[in-house]
């Protein structure tokens, strides 16, 4: 697997373990529900490990990503493996959330669901058949009442950068509710994964 693919706007690579101490400090002052659901990054070969949507907005919003560096994007990942088709193989790699209606029956998420969609309302956001949200596009806000301990709620001014989820071809995708947008491990392209706080078999890119 490669660890780094120069693309047209720069370089992607793979997230070193040089951040996880002071990320594990980051999450410190959370309630215990939400330190469980963003306390998940591990090491390996001198690779940051395990990822999931809320520990990557945690990190995107840190201070903690190098001078110039952002997670990494839909359109990074595809410029990315169409130049090095080894990059990331094997793994998963989440690059945002996918929501596609103002509810979910998946109980963990109905919560998250319906408040992203009540923001996007607010802001004359039309749903839609859905829209894909990267994450330097949100943060998280503690709540009690989530089963994660946790909300993600839109940044200021992010309308700019929500996408619909037409807009991408989807191997997977789910027919309501929260999902995480991620490249697959056999480069299938999945917005169906419903579990935001899992973090087994995740790299994470970061594009420079």
């Amino acid at each position: 697997m490669a660890n780094q693919v120069k693309i047209q706007s720069g370089i992607l690579r793979i997230l070193d373990d040089s951040i996880l101490e002071a990320y594990n400090e980051s999450i410190q002052g959370y309630n215990e529900k939400a330190r469980d659901s963003l306390g998940k990054f591990s090491k390996s070969d001198g690779e940051l490990t395990g990822s999931s949507p809320l520990m990557l907005i945690q990190l995107a919003n840190s201070g903690l990503l190098p001078e110039g560096t952002r997670l990494a994007k839909r359109e990074d990942l595809e410029n990315a493996i169409s130049q090095d088709s080894d990059f990331l193989r094997g793994h998963y790699t989440d690059f945002g959330l996918a929501l596609k209606t103002a509810g979910d029956s998946y109980a963990p998420n109905d919560l998250l669901a319906k408040r992203l969609a009540e923001q996007f309302k607010q802001r004359n956001i039309k749903l839609g058949e859905g829209k894909l949200i990267y994450f330097d596009s949100l943060y998280l806000i503690e709540d009690e009442n989530s089963a994660y301990g946790l909300i993600p709620s839109l940044k200021d001014g992010a309308e700019s950068s929500i996408l619909d989820l037409d807009d991408f071809r989807w191997n997977y995708t789910r027919d309501e509710g929260l999902a995480c947008a991620d490249l697959v491990r056999d480069r299938y392209w999945d917005s169906n994964f419903e579990h935001v706080a899992d973090s087994g078999g995740r790299r994470q890119g970061s594009r420079s």
